[in-house]
């Protein structure tokens, strides 16, 4: 065979192998790098016949054998200066060259199983069984024609291996000069002055790596202890340190434990800090100490611009959560990115910036909660992660599994458990509450010209300007073969983040820079000064200007607004954030504690309960409380709220557009409010609530895939958009609103597809009743074109699983008795009827949404149903049972009282009313003593209208007013 690579490497000038490697822009004037001299060295060195390893080779082994020459030349470069006592350099080596030899063949895999495939394919295997072939792949390749002629094809591969060698042996060796100079220092600062022994193992893989390779090291000493390196400067720690002290000072007068600091010696642009060992709590009053203490060191990072502070920034140290990296303080606010949401703006300046707080990270079937408070180890990731099937044999291939959360140190418990961060709700908000009162009191000593925080305008501190995990997914991509071949491949790859398909940079003009990084196989670095408005690449190339306003500016402004209205507003992001790990089912009705209403309320019929006048003046309560919580921006206004994904997850998000939970069922309630009341306030909300939707539907009209992901739901997709704004415009008689019915109804039309789903709340069935209210309305003969196309399509498929009314059977049969009783078609009264009955024969339970309340309304609501005798009984049942128990404690439409209201106000019959006014008089006295409950975790206050207020608001509305005000439940746009 002939030796490639003794043709490669010894070729000159554009012939050379690693000049394949380069980049257009990295063409270099002194001859080759030293990354192609250590790979020119490794393969040289290689044997030119090698024998099949013995046994069995699991997982990647077979590659790291293969690989392992790299790291042992590696190894050979770390040199010893006779100081056995202080470093066990063989001890260390030990440890370099295994750990070393892993990440080359992760870096290496895909490749190698390409070529192994390939040789399996060409036959140019031998071996009787698929494990004998693969060892034979090992020996061929492990030849220094065998790998040689691999580099040769992939310079990319060996330009990856080359790098991460010479800057692991690089960082190393710093790290290990740096440590003889500290070592007096660093026992006598972090150890308590006892000797250690020799160092005898770094563990450099903790953290991201940057600037070639330097990463945080865990160093560990003969006797057991251990010491962390950081290769940037720990000043910013220390000041935070120095922060802390003066917060401890001041949190003492408000009863607030005190927040530990991280022991460390800072050294010049590097520094060393005491290792943090996780210990449980012994007892449930240091488990509350705990959370008092994390919301107390909430309120301070929130003030001080923290964020990134995820759960392997911090770890919990029996009763303390002891902070372990801090570089992301006074960070800057990103670029303006044509988001002109203002309820974004308010929650990325809330304390959810910081990452401390419950936040879940999206899959196509699963979530995790990486957040400094949750990070549940032995969680599935919600990406897939690479993996390898039949590994160690000629069949060796790449698969995709759901991998799962590493241990993490952030939660704290009692021994053998961990405590659930929801739980301590309480005391996690009592901390934080506490923590920014100290703030406020001692605001004067932060700010000012030599205030406290003057001490960080110079300290180097961190600008996350893109996620790290879209850094992480880019690097693993480029160790695909397909970009390993050519720089020109691999560069494109890169530059896939300056296209939609990525996030882009949080500020301009820094794709450059970021590639440049991820060319040395790093992950891109930037820092600023918090009192400066340049940023820094981690080349340490100045980009001046790129910030709008520095951090120190941003956090002395944010210090100054602190009061008890922003108190209050951040205190219920924190609420909503721990509610959105609640594992409780979304469509179960809650019951806080404290909400249900006292036995005495007004009973019987006639009551007070049912008095219009009270009603209104507790729906405009309701209306005031949305006009205090709006953010409003110079173009519109929103709300934050909770919104349900998947049916399983709660997610902490501005609303969205859809009707059920987002800004257009807020302002149509907001409308209705408007409409009775003549209130100005009301109408103007409403009309600043609705102004997205013009640049919305032009965006789905230009974007068909967009539109048919939405879908046509009457609640949660584009038949709700177009029944909120007719019926919008009907109420504030507004023609601006009015002109948009036309184009939501034809994406609505558009969407209505065989891959739409069935049910009410996001399918066919929502579709075809949001349309016909809009025919009602408009007299548009797309909307009843549409329509029908949604019954076409109804009938023939089978019914959803499910009997309820939000997304099974009965809204099925409810939409199309709709159409039937418009003209539409005897068969849709057949299918209709038939649904109805099935859901009739299965449906429990007693909310709107999923149990017989929604049924019995779909029944009611249908001529044709209420003259079945089968299914009359299902109403006559359903007001049975409402007459029966107490009120629930939830107040919402969805599955609390006022969805089975709706129900009772939808009949005539002395005992719905009787039971109706009995109901609504006990739920005016709970609104009037407790407020409001919500029908989401803990009943906390949404704005939505199938769970929050605009629903209860509207339910209000309905009871008083039902001959003008229309039912949303039931899609109309007539009372």
């Amino acid at each position: 065979m002939i030796n490639v690579w003794a043709r490669a490497a010894t070729a000159t000038g554009a012939d050379a192998w690693w000049h394949r490697a380069l980049s257009p822009g990295e063409r270099p004037g002194a001859g080759r790098p030293d990354w192609a001299a250590l790979v020119d060295e490794v393969i040289s060195a290689l044997p030119s016949v090698t024998a099949p390893p013995p046994g069995e080779l699991p997982g990647l082994t077979g590659f790291t054998a293969l690989l392992t020459p790299f790291a042992e030349r590696a190894a050979e470069r770390l040199t010893g200066r006779g100081d056995e006592a202080v470093i066990d350099l063989p001890a260390i080596r030990g440890v370099f060259v295994p750990r070393l030899t892993r990440v080359l063949a992760g870096r290496s895999a895909r490749t190698l199983v390409l070529e192994l495939n390939v040789a399996r394919v060409n036959g140019r295997l031998s071996g009787d069984t698929p494990a004998d072939r693969f060892r034979d792949f090992i020996a061929l390749t492990s030849r220094q024609d065998g790998l040689g002629a691999v580099l040769d094809e992939y310079p990319l591969l060996g330009r990856l291996l080359g790098q991460t060698c010479r800057n692991a042996v690089a960082t190393l060796t710093e790290l290990l000069d740096r440590f003889r100079a500290d070592r007096a220092e660093i026992v006598a600062t972090l150890l308590e002055g006892t000797d250690p022994g020799p160092l005898v193992a770094v563990d450099t893989g903790a953290g991201d790596r940057h600037q070639q390779g330097r990463g945080v090291a865990l160093l560990r000493f003969a006797d057991g202890r251990r010491v962390v390196y950081k290769p940037r400067s720990p000043r910013m720690h220390r000041h935070f340190n120095e922060l802390v002290g003066w917060f401890n000072a001041r949190a003492e007068v408000v009863e607030v434990p005190a927040l530990p600091v991280l022991g460390l010696l800072e050294q010049d642009g590097y520094g060393w800090t005491e290792f943090v060992a996780h210990r449980p709590c012994t007892t449930p009053r240091q488990l509350d100490r705990f959370y008092r203490r994390q919301g107390a060191l909430l309120a301070l990072l929130h003030a001080v611009g923290g964020t990134d502070l995820h759960h392997e920034n911090l770890i919990a140290r029996g009763d303390e959560p002891v902070l372990i990296d801090v570089e992301t303080l006074f960070h800057p606010q990103p670029a303006a990115d044509g988001v002109e949401d203002p309820a974004v703006e308010a929650l990325r300046s809330s304390v959810y910036r910081t990452g401390l707080l419950p936040r879940l990270l999206l899959g196509d079937r699963t979530a995790l909660d990486a957040s400094g408070l949750g990070g549940d180890p032995g969680e599935p990731l919600p990406v897939a992660s690479v993996s390898w099937a039949d590994a160690g044999t000629d069949r060796m291939r790449l698969v995709r599994r759901p991998g799962t959360l590493p241990g993490a140190a952030n939660r704290p418990g009692l021994t053998g458990s961990r405590a659930e961060p929801a739980a301590h709700t309480d005391a996690l908000l009592s901390g934080f509450r506490a923590g920014y009162r100290a703030i406020v009191a001692g605001r004067q000593e932060l700010l000012g010209p030599a205030g406290l925080l003057r001490i960080f305008a110079a300290d180097e501190a961190r600008v996350v300007v893109r996620p790290t995990r879209t850094y992480a997914t880019l690097l693993a991509e480029a160790t695909h073969p397909d970009v390993l071949r050519d720089a020109a491949a691999r560069d494109a790859l890169f530059g896939l983040l300056d296209t939609d398909e990525l996030a882009r940079p949080s500020h301009p003009g820094l794709l450059a820079h970021e590639v440049v990084q991820l060319r040395d196989d790093d992950v891109p670095l930037f820092t600023t000064r918090p009192g400066s408005a340049d940023l820094w690449s981690g080349t340490g190339a100045r980009i001046p200007g790129v910030l709008a306003r520095s951090g120190l500016d941003l956090v002395t402004e944010r210090i100054r607004e602190l009061g008890e209205a922003d108190r209050e507003a951040q205190e219920w992001v924190i609420r909503a954030a721990m509610a959105a790990r609640s594992t409780v089912a979304p469509h179960r009705p809650t019951q806080p504690r404290g909400s249900r209403p006292r036995p005495g309320g007004p009973r019987g019929a006639g009551g007070s309960g049912a008095d219009p006048e009270r009603l209104l003046a507790a729906a405009r309560r309701i209306g005031d409380r949305l006009v205090a919580l709006a953010h409003r921006g110079p173009d519109r206004a929103n709300w934050l709220g909770l919104e349900v994904l998947g049916d399983r997850y709660f997610q902490l998000r501005p609303c969205g557009a859809d009707l059920g939970g987002g800004y257009p069922g807020v302002a149509l309630f907001l409308a209705q409010l408007a409409d009775l009341t003549g209130a100005d306030r009301y109408a103007e909300l409403a009309r600043r609530a609705l102004r997205p939707l013009p640049a919305l539907l032009e965006r789905l009209a230009a974007e068909p895939d967009d539109a048919l992901a939405v879908g046509p739901g009457g609640l949660a997709g584009l038949g709700g958009i177009a029944y909120a704004v007719t019926a919008t415009a009907r109420a504030l008689d507004d023609p601006d609103t009015a002109a948009l019915t036309a184009p939501a109804t034809s994406l609505t039309v558009r969407a209505a597809t065989a891959e739409a789903a069935s049910g009410v709340a996001d399918g066919l069935a929502g579709g075809l009743a949001a349309l016909l209210a809009v025919h009602r309305a408009t007299g548009s003969q797309e909307a009843w074109r549409g329509a029908a196309r949604c019954a076409a399509e109804l009938v023939a498929r089978p019914l959803p699983p499910g009997a309820g009314l939000l997304t099974g059977e009965a809204g099925v049969g409810w939409a199309l008795l709709g159409l039937a009783e418009a003209g539409g078609g005897a068969e849709y009264q057949r299918a209709g009827l038939a649904a109805l009955r099935n859901a009739a024969e299965r449906v429990s339970g007693d909310s709107w949404c999923q149990g017989l309340p929604g049924v019995a309304l779909a029944v009611a609501d249908r001529p044709a149903a209420a003259a079945d005798p089968l299914l009359a009984g299902v109403v006559e049942r359903a007001v049975r049972e409402l007459a029966g128990p107490a009120p629930s404690a939830d107040h919402s439409l969805c599955h609390g009282e006022l969805g089975g209201l709706e129900l009772l106000n939808r009949l005539s019959d002395p005992m719905s009313r009787a039971v109706r006014d009995r109901r609504a008089g006990l739920l005016w006295t709970a609104l009037d003593r407790h407020g409001p409950v919500c029908g989401t975790p803990g009943g906390l206050v949404v704005p939505g209208l199938l769970t929050g207020l605009a629903g209860i608001g509207h339910g209000l509305l309905r009871l008083g007013f039902a001959d003008r005000i229309a039912s949303v439940l039931l899609l109309r746009t007539e009372p």
